[in-house]
């Protein structure tokens, strides 16, 4: 009497390797014609439109401070050093974005401007781009591992957005955050390349919203417009809300 085999669950460490290398890989490369990622491999692991957003960013970046001939920012905290896409910032203070045109010639007093606020966040100082593909490698992987394993036991999932997220099975989870600050608008990033232009919501405090599987990190803005960057890492699951220290 034959018997069938229960179906092999999902490996998240083994999944969240494969992918890691897939998309650093092909990071700062002119050569690339190519997606980052094939329409194929989205099929095979599901939930990763906001991560290849993210990389595709850190890939526009490298190519265009490798052309440029610049270096490229990052900070340096306890874990390693982390690059940082862009941080958001009003045009009036600041008219030049750190990387459209006129790129390079003023990119690096934009980030000079904002050391003092990165601060928090760990020492700021500036990487040759060709280091930083392999510089993301072990985060992006960190962050992968927490993503496949949410995956793994919710395998039913619907990604139906954050209007839908009472439904079960839902990626988008509750998140709360608490300020000592009130009046901030909470901002996250993923800890594998800083970008704080996702907003969690306002004002503070506190803050309920929703927020996909991973480990971020958060920082408000006050109404002058200034981001105030906290130091903890959280990741979620477990952690479905955070005590900031600003």
């Amino acid at each position: 009497m034959s018997t069938t085999r229960p179906p092999r669950r999902p490996d998240p460490e083994r999944q969240a390797e494969e992918v890691a290398a897939s998309l650093v890989r092909r990071l700062g490369r002119e050569d690339t014609r190519e997606y980052l990622w094939s329409a194929e491999e989205r099929l095979t692991y599901p939930l990763l439109g906001d991560v290849e957003s993210t990389v595709e960013e850190l890939d526009v970046s490298l190519v265009l401070a490798e052309r440029s001939g610049v270096p490229f920012p990052c900070i340096v905290d306890e874990e390693g050093a982390v690059p940082i896409i862009g941080t958001p910032t009003d045009p009036r203070r600041y008219p030049y974005p750190p990387f459209p045109a006129p790129f390079p010639f003023y990119y690096r007093d934009y980030f000079e401007q904002f050391s003092e606020q990165l601060s928090s966040l760990g020492k700021f100082t500036w990487s040759d781009p060709r280091e930083v593909p392999k510089m993301i490698l072990a985060p992006l992987t960190k962050f992968l591992t927490v993503r496949f394993g949410w995956i793994a036991k919710n395998p039913e999932f619907r990604s139906l957005g954050a209007a839908a997220s009472g439904q079960a099975n839902n990626p988008y989870l509750p998140f709360t955050v608490h300020t000592h600050t009130s009046g901030l608008r909470i901002h996250y990033s993923k800890t594998f390349a800083l970008n704080f232009n996702s907003v969690l919501g306002a004002p503070t405090t506190p803050v309920k919203g929703w927020i996909l599987p991973g480990i971020h990190k958060f920082a408000g803005m006050d109404s002058r417009g200034r981001m105030r960057y906290d130091k903890g890492t959280f990741t979620t699951p477990p952690d479905f809300s955070a005590s900031l220290i600003i």
